[in-house]
């Protein structure tokens, strides 16, 4: 595959990823209440575990897929706030490297999501008592709606030394979804390496941003607290459970309806993976066992739009409950395929770096 070609597709699937629509208008009151969960994705996690990804992307050439290894990366933490017992902290980290991508193509997404349960948890608990979450996202983002205009964009922000992200931030209750969304025009090209000093700049941006605010009522919209994140982790544990499928949960992401189905949970007795680095070198080979694929679609209420992605899960052992290779296919010929690395699984945070 030509490196153009490549590094326009791995743009739009990163990008596509993280995608927000507009805020509307709602009333200023809602400011200080959706504020407040600045504090909650500040909190420090504690006990925490962490996951840590390569990624390779992929294009099916008419009945077998080519593609390239090695090309960014990222993590999934999950713990509990250090502050509070009661918060579950889910934190993820994917995209691009321009250290390894071709034509140093930078594209990326971050997340933190709270969960607020009414008693103390830890790594395996129900999620029926949570009351309350938050969220705050981050992206390297693009308007452009296809390859050419993401590459125009790029070459944009060269030429003018301005790079463009995206801030979230996100508030769900019982009674009440809200939501900020907020643009960073900055001369750093932050990519997904320099997360760690990203991230306080765009939650200052958060915190003086004048945008409006959207708002969702209870009497239009999906009754759970729980956010995106934790809905992911909520099936999973319904499969390693036991259940059958499929199965559903609602959630609110930007203050608009979802729905999360797990569409198939289907056994894999042996999972090969090996990835390569430049010249073809052999970076890892090895293979997994006694897996569950699980086949996710995420549907938006009011468009319709479907998001599809799948997680090969581990069953037995230290692996068990621990996503070893995650699929995210936004279309029939793309694909962005993310496998645990060897011997960094079920690893504290922050002992287990990107590569």
């Amino acid at each position: 595959m030509k490196a153009p070609a490549f590094a326009r597709i791995l743009g739009l699937a990163v990008t596509a990823s993280f995608s927000l629509l507009p805020a509307t208008s709602s009333p200023s009151s809602d400011r200080q209440t959706i504020t407040e969960a600045l504090e909650w994705v500040r909190a420090t996690p504690q006990h925490a575990v962490q996951y840590n990804y390569g990624m390779t992307a992929r294009v099916r050439l008419l009945v077998f897929w080519a593609g390239k290894d090695d090309v960014g990366g990222g993590y999934i933490r999950r713990g509990v706030s250090a502050e509070d017992p009661r918060k579950e902290i889910f934190q993820v980290l994917f995209g691009s490297d321009p250290a390894k991508a071709p034509r140093a193509i930078n594209r990326w997404g971050a997340g933190t999501e709270v969960s607020w349960h009414k008693q103390p948890v830890n790594l395996r608990f129900s999620q029926e008592d949570v009351t309350a979450s938050a969220f705050f996202g981050f992206m390297k983002s693009s308007r452009g709606n296809s390859a050419a205009e993401m590459q125009q964009e790029l070459k944009r922000e060269r030429e003018v030394g301005q790079h463009s992200f995206t801030g979230i931030l996100s508030r769900v209750e019982p009674a009440n979804a809200l939501s900020l969304v907020t643009g960073l025009e900055s001369d750093t090209d932050y990519n997904l390496r320099d997360y760690d000093r990203a991230e306080p700049v765009m939650l200052e941006h958060l915190t003086r941003s004048l945008q409006p605010i959207r708002s969702l009522k209870k009497d239009s919209r999906c009754p759970r607290a729980e956010e995106f994140l934790a809905s992911v982790a909520e099936l999973m544990d319904a499969a390693l459970a036991g259940h059958q499928g499929p199965e559903s949960r609602c959630y609110v992401y930007d203050a608009q309806e979802n729905t999360l189905t797990l569409e198939r949970i289907s056994p894999v007795n042996v999972l090969p993976v090996r990835i390569h680095g430049p010249h073809d070198t052999l970076l890892f080979d090895s293979s997994y066992s006694n897996l569950l694929e699980l086949d996710y679609v995420s549907t938006h209420k009011a468009t319709g739009k479907k998001v599809y992605f799948s997680i090969f899960l581990g069953t037995q052992g230290n692996l068990r409950d621990v996503p070893v290779q995650i699929r995210y296919q936004p279309n029939w010929w793309f694909q962005v395929v993310l496998n645990l690395l060897p011997d960094e699984g079920n690893s504290p945070a922050g002992t287990a770096g990107l590569r």
